[in-house]
């Protein structure tokens, strides 16, 4: 006894037609490769931060923060709950990572 052939599965809905409260944004991967790759010589990024508060200032303030992000991610291992507790040498690696740019 042969099975019926399946219809295909119907397309899937366009976004034009649902409405927005129901279509799921996703974010998508960066490593902001304008930060991490830039050419020799090229100009870099300035952000200004305030030594007394540690906040950045400047147009590119949300970059560096999501840079900062990215790089924390990458580096430390998510078995530390608190900064305090990644190895010196750990942040000190960070650190370089970070001045390259």
């Amino acid at each position: 006894m042969a099975t019926p052939p399946v219809s295909p599965p119907p397309p899937p809905p366009s976004h034009a037609s649902v409405s927005p409260s129901t279509v799921k944004w996703t974010c998508k991967a960066t490593r902001l490769r304008l930060w991490a790759t830039r050419p020799p010589g090229a100009e870099r990024l300035v952000v200004n931060v305030d030594p007394d508060t540690g906040k950045a200032n400047g147009p590119h303030k949300k970059k560096l923060r999501t840079y900062l992000g990215i790089v924390a991610r990458d580096k430390v291992n998510v078995t530390y709950e608190t900064w305090k507790e990644v190895p010196a040498a750990q942040k000190d690696l960070i650190w370089e990572d970070i001045q390259v740019c």
